[in-house]
């Protein structure tokens, strides 16, 4: 957009990509404009994401939607850190650093397009739009990075008051509850035994573990339907099989079924992550909890998206949480005639124990 100069015998005096004008006016640079907007998103992330993504729901300092841009149906692969404004999708690949590429992503438009859109709905001005003054610019700065670190700081203590209360009642359940039933409906149709499973009335109980402490509960019913208790921690932990011990071989999965099922085909030590989006987070914390285990990230294999075309989430996660915990990976290893609909070590278990 062409711009008016004030009159100056001498012009504009140009410090490096910044054009400063009488009076400590300046036109900023596009990339720095950006960035301003993408620093400005983060004051308040939550109103512009459920505006954009409102299928969404907030897990700790996360926002895990559905991913439209592919067609997502089942959230879990796509999430955007609310401090940070970065996102990936770990069934497709796609990642970015902030906020401003994010909703050019979204809408599949250029990031300058994207800052323009989000500056309008924060009330801001951007590039063209005017001359900024300086001083204004460093106060703007100033005051979005203390309200981004106040923010950072009450969503912190509320979360980890969150994870407190949510750890009590979780070990509470625990210690009331009694092994489980290994004629549990659950247990008997994914043919695995309890292990340390416990059972609370009809519901089974897996402990979910962060450094060695049960901090949460995933609640198995029945009929296979599994929910955790709002508000406990889950990212970066894990469900373990098995005692985990330096120099052998960990692997980690996503599900109990899968875990309790590598476990008892391989004698291995096995941790279930209880998401595809958690695989990684939980590998990571493992390896600096045991630095000397050998880690391998054994993955589901959603083949039937894949012969509709669609992306193997389960496959295209695994390779990637392998790929940041360079350690190996393993897929099920399917024989010819296996339907398609069966997608991890546990489906393939069941089948095979069926046809024998």
């Amino acid at each position: 957009m062409p711009t008016q100069q004030p009159t100056n015998n001498r012009g504009p005096v140009v410090f490096g990509l910044k054009k400063v004008f009488a009076g400590g006016l300046a036109l900023m640079p596009v990339h720095i404009e950006i960035q301003r907007i993408a620093n400005a998103a983060l004051v308040d992330p939550d109103n512009l994401l459920v505006d954009w993504l409102p299928d969404g729901k907030r897990i700790g300092k996360e926002y895990w939607p559905t991913n439209p841009v592919r067609g997502d149906r089942t959230p879990g692969s796509f999430s955007i850190n609310l401090h940070t404004g970065t996102w990936h999708d770990f069934a497709s690949g796609d990642k970015g650093g902030d906020l401003v590429s994010l909703l050019a992503y979204l809408r599949g438009c250029r990031q300058t397009e994207a800052a323009r859109i989000i500056a309008g709905q924060l009330g801001l001005p951007f590039g063209g739009d005017h001359k900024r003054d300086l001083l204004a610019e460093e106060v703007e700065r100033q005051r979005i990075a203390r309200r981004r670190e106040q923010r950072q700081q009450q969503t912190n203590a509320e979360q980890q008051a969150g994870w407190d209360r949510a750890a009590v009642r979780a070990r509470r359940d625990w210690a009331l509850a009694r092994p489980a039933d290994p004629n549990h409906s659950y247990l008997a149709r994914k043919r695995i035994k309890p292990h340390h499973l416990r059972q609370l009335g009809d519901v089974l109980l897996a402990p979910i573990c962060w450094r060695g402490k049960v901090v949460n509960l995933q609640r198995i019913a029945a009929d296979g339907n599994k929910r955790f208790p709002s508000g406990g921690r889950i990212n970066g932990c894990y469900c373990p099989f098995g005692r985990i011990e330096p120099g052998v071989e960990l692997f980690i999965v996503e599900g109990i079924a899968t875990a309790a099922t590598l476990h008892e085909q391989t004698g291995k030590p096995v941790a279930a992550a209880m998401s595809a989006g958690n695989v990684l987070r939980a590998g990571l914390e493992l390896k600096r909890h045991y630095p000397n285990a050998v880690l391998i990230v054994g993955g589901d294999d959603d083949r039937a998206k894949e012969a509709e075309g669609r992306p193997n989430a389960g496959k295209l996660a695994t390779i990637h949480a392998a790929a940041m915990l360079d350690c190996g990976y393993v897929l099920p290893a399917w024989p010819e005639d296996a339907p398609l609909h069966l997608s991890d070590f546990n489906d393939l278990a069941v089948w095979r124990e069926e046809r024998a």
